[in-house]
């Protein structure tokens, strides 16, 4: 699967707006947003169009954003494992763009979940840690040590502490539909990006399956239909 092409004078303006909110040419506090109105590739709103590695990130609000960014971030040769999240959707995933033949499904991490995570960190680039896995602040530690460790991401759905970046979706929109006889084809998202202890505001749009599926990776567009479906890989 090919990365993420992303245009070029964006990911410049992301990265300048970055540096002036480290070095407070633009103001901004935890908790209030400094809003641009204009939707930004999704790329855009992550250092180098990635779900960090060796580190922990944390995406609340919407699966869609989240299996968008786990497209966008999986190379052609990675694998993704999902663990204790029993109702994440794989044709969901698979319009997003997923890989499903380089994905672990783990629905239920049984009684020790932190072992579970542990374990997939040694051969997954990023491992997703769902909502049925309940983990101590001491096994976050020591999980996020071992991810530093591997160079592994771990991506999760509930706060994590010292996590490189979180993505708290604010608010949704829907578009498409016209005057009624239409089909959902976009959903904007506000959201609240905290990363380096400073929170900002992005808008990002996103496709809904089932119209003209934007290929992510490639900005493209390609029929939903077209979306290769391949076999998975149920673990436990």
């Amino acid at each position: 699967m090919p990365t993420t092409a992303l245009d070029p004078l964006e990911v410049a303006r992301a990265t300048l707006r970055r540096a002036e909110l480290r070095t407070g040419v633009r103001s901004s506090t935890p908790g209030v947003f400094d809003l641009d109105d204009a939707p930004r590739p999704l790329g855009a709103i992550l250092d180098g169009g990635r779900l960090p590695r060796g580190a922990a990130s944390v995406v609340t609000g919407s699966t869609s954003l989240l299996l968008a960014l786990l497209a966008m971030s999986q190379g052609s040769s990675d694998w993704l494992a999902v663990v204790g999240a029993p109702d994440l959707g794989m044709l969901a995933a698979a319009d997003a763009g997923v890989a499903l033949d380089r994905v672990a499904l783990v629905p239920r991490a049984g009684d020790d979940p932190a072992g579970v995570v542990a374990a997939l960190l040694d051969g997954m680039t990023y491992v997703v840690i769902g909502p049925d896995a309940w983990l101590t602040a001491p096994e976050h530690r020591r999980l996020l040590a071992r991810a530093r460790e591997r160079g592994s991401g771990l991506v999760a759905v509930s706060p994590w502490e010292h996590a490189a970046v979180r993505l708290d979706v604010v608010t949704h929109r829907w578009g498409g539909t016209d005057a009624g006889d239409g089909y959902l084809r976009r959903c904007e998202l506000d959201v609240a990006r905290t990363a380096r202890g400073t929170t900002d505001r992005w808008t990002l749009t996103l496709p809904t399956p089932g119209s003209l599926l934007v290929d992510l990776l490639e900005g493209q567009a390609r029929p939903a239909a077209q979306v290769r479906r391949a076999p998975l890989r149920l673990v436990g």
